[in-house]
Protein backbone atom coordinates (compact mmCIF):
# COMPACT_ATOMS: atom_id res chain seq x y z
CA UNK A 1 0.00 0.00 0.00
CA UNK A 2 1.27 3.45 -0.89
CA UNK A 3 2.05 5.80 2.02
CA UNK A 4 -0.52 8.48 2.84
CA UNK A 5 1.46 11.72 3.09
CA UNK A 6 -1.49 14.04 3.77
CA UNK A 7 -1.91 16.07 6.90
CA UNK A 8 -5.38 16.08 8.42
CA UNK A 9 -7.36 18.69 6.50
CA UNK A 10 -10.84 19.91 7.39
CA UNK A 11 -12.62 21.42 4.38
CA UNK A 12 -14.86 24.19 5.73
CA UNK A 13 -16.01 25.79 2.47
CA UNK A 14 -17.94 28.94 3.39
CA UNK A 15 -19.60 27.37 6.43
CA UNK A 16 -17.89 29.81 8.82
CA UNK A 17 -16.42 33.25 8.29
CA UNK A 18 -12.67 33.55 8.84
CA UNK A 19 -13.34 35.63 11.98
CA UNK A 20 -15.54 32.84 13.37
CA UNK A 21 -12.86 30.26 12.58
CA UNK A 22 -10.18 32.30 14.34
CA UNK A 23 -12.38 32.62 17.42
CA UNK A 24 -13.14 28.88 17.46
CA UNK A 25 -9.53 27.82 16.93
CA UNK A 26 -8.37 30.44 19.44
CA UNK A 27 -10.69 29.13 22.15
CA UNK A 28 -9.59 25.57 21.32
CA UNK A 29 -5.86 26.44 21.39
CA UNK A 30 -5.50 24.89 17.95
CA UNK A 31 -2.35 24.83 15.83
CA UNK A 32 -2.72 24.82 12.06
CA UNK A 33 -3.35 26.86 8.93
CA UNK A 34 -6.53 28.47 7.65
CA UNK A 35 -6.05 28.23 3.89
CA UNK A 36 -8.32 30.23 1.57
CA UNK A 37 -8.88 28.25 -1.62
CA UNK A 38 -10.89 30.61 -3.85
CA UNK A 39 -8.27 33.35 -4.25
CA UNK A 40 -4.77 33.12 -5.78
CA UNK A 41 -2.09 31.99 -3.30
CA UNK A 42 -0.58 32.87 -0.96
CA UNK A 43 -3.74 33.31 1.13
CA UNK A 44 -3.38 31.81 4.59
CA UNK A 45 -3.46 32.48 8.33
CA UNK A 46 -1.31 30.37 10.66
CA UNK A 47 -2.09 29.77 14.32
CA UNK A 48 -0.04 28.21 17.12
CA UNK A 49 -1.88 27.23 20.30
CA UNK A 50 -4.81 29.41 19.24
CA UNK A 51 -2.83 32.61 18.55
CA UNK A 52 -2.27 34.06 15.09
CA UNK A 53 1.45 34.06 14.32
CA UNK A 54 1.57 34.67 10.56
CA UNK A 55 -0.63 35.69 7.64
CA UNK A 56 0.12 36.00 3.93
CA UNK A 57 -2.17 37.44 1.24
CA UNK A 58 -0.55 38.22 -2.09
CA UNK A 59 2.25 40.72 -1.42
CA UNK A 60 0.86 41.58 2.01
CA UNK A 61 1.95 39.89 5.24
CA UNK A 62 1.43 40.13 8.98
CA UNK A 63 -1.52 42.01 10.48
CA UNK A 64 -2.29 43.76 7.16
CA UNK A 65 -2.72 40.40 5.43
CA UNK A 66 -4.74 38.95 8.31
CA UNK A 67 -7.14 41.92 8.30
CA UNK A 68 -7.62 41.69 4.51
CA UNK A 69 -8.35 37.95 4.72
CA UNK A 70 -10.72 38.31 7.68
CA UNK A 71 -12.71 40.91 5.70
CA UNK A 72 -12.67 38.87 2.49
CA UNK A 73 -16.25 38.39 1.21
CA UNK A 74 -17.45 34.77 0.83
CA UNK A 75 -14.13 32.99 1.48
CA UNK A 76 -13.83 29.25 0.79
CA UNK A 77 -11.50 27.70 3.35
CA UNK A 78 -9.92 24.57 4.69
CA UNK A 79 -8.02 24.05 7.95
CA UNK A 80 -4.75 22.09 7.80
CA UNK A 81 -4.25 20.65 11.27
CA UNK A 82 -0.74 21.02 12.69
CA UNK A 83 0.63 23.10 9.80
CA UNK A 84 3.12 25.59 11.27
CA UNK A 85 4.31 28.92 9.88
CA UNK A 86 7.90 29.31 8.72
CA UNK A 87 8.16 32.68 10.46
CA UNK A 88 6.30 34.93 12.90
CA UNK A 89 4.89 38.19 11.54
CA UNK A 90 2.14 38.87 14.12
CA UNK A 91 2.70 39.56 17.81
CA UNK A 92 -0.71 40.51 19.16
CA UNK A 93 -3.60 38.49 20.64
CA UNK A 94 -6.04 37.10 18.09
CA UNK A 95 -8.91 39.16 19.60
CA UNK A 96 -6.91 42.34 18.95
CA UNK A 97 -6.44 41.28 15.32
CA UNK A 98 -10.20 40.69 15.01
CA UNK A 99 -10.90 44.13 16.49
CA UNK A 100 -8.51 45.74 14.01
CA UNK A 101 -10.27 43.92 11.14
CA UNK A 102 -13.65 45.21 12.38
CA UNK A 103 -12.31 48.77 12.58
CA UNK A 104 -10.94 48.63 9.03
CA UNK A 105 -14.21 47.16 7.76
CA UNK A 106 -16.22 49.96 9.38
CA UNK A 107 -13.94 52.64 7.92
CA UNK A 108 -14.18 51.07 4.47
CA UNK A 109 -17.97 50.95 4.69
CA UNK A 110 -18.10 54.65 5.62
CA UNK A 111 -15.81 55.54 2.72
CA UNK A 112 -17.95 53.51 0.31
CA UNK A 113 -21.11 55.41 1.32
CA UNK A 114 -19.56 58.68 0.12
CA UNK A 115 -18.35 57.27 -3.21
CA UNK A 116 -20.41 56.99 -6.41
CA UNK A 117 -21.50 53.45 -7.27
CA UNK A 118 -19.11 51.66 -9.62
CA UNK A 119 -19.59 48.37 -11.47
CA UNK A 120 -17.94 45.38 -9.81
CA UNK A 121 -15.07 43.88 -11.80
CA UNK A 122 -14.06 40.34 -10.94
CA UNK A 123 -10.60 39.18 -11.92
CA UNK A 124 -10.42 35.51 -12.99
CA UNK A 125 -8.46 33.13 -10.77
CA UNK A 126 -5.80 31.21 -12.67
CA UNK A 127 -5.76 27.46 -11.95
CA UNK A 128 -3.03 26.02 -9.77
CA UNK A 129 -2.08 22.87 -7.89
CA UNK A 130 -1.26 22.79 -4.19
CA UNK A 131 0.91 19.75 -3.42
CA UNK A 132 1.53 18.32 0.05
CA UNK A 133 4.84 16.48 0.27
CA UNK A 134 5.65 15.39 3.80
CA UNK A 135 5.61 18.55 5.91
CA UNK A 136 6.12 20.81 2.87
CA UNK A 137 3.38 22.41 0.81
CA UNK A 138 4.18 23.72 -2.68
CA UNK A 139 1.98 25.70 -5.07
CA UNK A 140 2.37 25.36 -8.84
CA UNK A 141 0.49 27.72 -11.22
CA UNK A 142 -1.06 26.04 -14.28
CA UNK A 143 -0.34 28.11 -17.38
CA UNK A 144 -1.85 27.78 -20.88
CA UNK A 145 -0.42 24.83 -22.81
CA UNK A 146 0.84 21.43 -21.70
CA UNK A 147 2.91 20.88 -18.54
CA UNK A 148 4.51 17.59 -17.54
CA UNK A 149 4.52 16.21 -14.00
CA UNK A 150 7.10 13.75 -12.68
CA UNK A 151 10.16 13.00 -10.59
CA UNK A 152 12.69 13.96 -13.28
CA UNK A 153 13.98 17.53 -13.25
CA UNK A 154 13.14 17.88 -16.96
CA UNK A 155 9.45 18.11 -16.04
CA UNK A 156 7.59 21.40 -15.65
CA UNK A 157 6.24 20.31 -12.25
CA UNK A 158 8.87 18.29 -10.39
CA UNK A 159 7.71 16.10 -7.49
CA UNK A 160 10.69 14.47 -5.82
CA UNK A 161 9.05 11.40 -4.31
CA UNK A 162 9.85 7.69 -4.90
CA UNK A 163 6.21 6.85 -5.69
CA UNK A 164 6.27 9.27 -8.64
CA UNK A 165 7.39 8.07 -12.09
CA UNK A 166 10.11 9.93 -14.00
CA UNK A 167 7.38 11.33 -16.28
CA UNK A 168 4.15 10.62 -14.46
CA UNK A 169 1.36 12.71 -16.01
CA UNK A 170 0.55 15.73 -18.13
CA UNK A 171 -1.83 18.60 -17.51
CA UNK A 172 -3.14 20.79 -20.34
CA UNK A 173 -4.76 24.18 -19.84
CA UNK A 174 -6.84 25.47 -22.77
CA UNK A 175 -10.00 27.48 -23.34
CA UNK A 176 -12.01 24.29 -22.84
CA UNK A 177 -10.64 23.77 -19.33
CA UNK A 178 -7.88 21.76 -17.68
CA UNK A 179 -7.21 18.19 -18.86
CA UNK A 180 -5.18 15.69 -16.80
CA UNK A 181 -3.64 12.58 -18.37
CA UNK A 182 -1.71 9.71 -16.81
CA UNK A 183 1.38 8.81 -18.88
CA UNK A 184 1.59 5.13 -17.99
CA UNK A 185 2.90 5.79 -14.48
CA UNK A 186 3.82 2.89 -12.18
CA UNK A 187 1.69 3.93 -9.20
CA UNK A 188 -1.14 5.65 -11.01
CA UNK A 189 -2.97 8.98 -11.11
CA UNK A 190 -6.18 9.54 -9.14
CA UNK A 191 -8.99 12.09 -9.07
CA UNK A 192 -11.25 12.11 -6.00
CA UNK A 193 -9.70 8.77 -5.00
CA UNK A 194 -10.49 7.06 -8.32
CA UNK A 195 -7.77 5.89 -10.75
CA UNK A 196 -7.91 7.66 -14.11
CA UNK A 197 -6.21 7.54 -17.48
CA UNK A 198 -7.43 10.97 -18.52
CA UNK A 199 -9.92 13.42 -17.08
CA UNK A 200 -11.22 17.00 -17.33
CA UNK A 201 -10.70 18.66 -13.97
CA UNK A 202 -13.20 20.61 -11.91
CA UNK A 203 -12.78 23.36 -9.33
CA UNK A 204 -11.23 21.99 -6.12
CA UNK A 205 -10.62 18.46 -7.41
CA UNK A 206 -8.58 16.25 -5.07
CA UNK A 207 -5.68 14.68 -7.00
CA UNK A 208 -3.11 12.01 -6.23
CA UNK A 209 0.06 11.13 -8.11
CA UNK A 210 1.46 7.89 -6.72
CA UNK A 211 1.52 8.49 -2.97
CA UNK A 212 1.49 12.28 -3.24
CA UNK A 213 -1.75 14.18 -2.69
CA UNK A 214 -2.63 17.62 -3.96
CA UNK A 215 -5.55 19.98 -4.44
CA UNK A 216 -6.44 21.44 -7.83
CA UNK A 217 -7.99 24.91 -7.82
CA UNK A 218 -9.66 26.47 -10.88
CA UNK A 219 -10.58 25.24 -14.32
CA UNK A 220 -13.87 24.52 -16.05
CA UNK A 221 -15.86 21.36 -15.58
CA UNK A 222 -16.13 19.48 -18.87
CA UNK A 223 -18.58 16.67 -19.48
CA UNK A 224 -16.35 13.73 -20.31
CA UNK A 225 -16.43 10.18 -18.94
CA UNK A 226 -13.53 9.14 -16.73
CA UNK A 227 -11.34 6.40 -18.16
Amino acid sequence: MLPDLRRDTVKLGNLLSIAEQIQAFGLGNKTGEIYITNVPPPARINLINGEIVDAQFGLRSGVEAAVALINLPDPQTEFIVGEKAQRRTINMPYMQVLCEAARVKDETANDDESRPTEPIRLAPTNPYMRITLGTEIKTFPIRPGIAYIGRSTINDIVINDPTISQRHASIEYSRAGVFLKDLGSTNGTYVAGQPIKERWLSVQDSLQFGGVHCLFIGGLKKASPAK
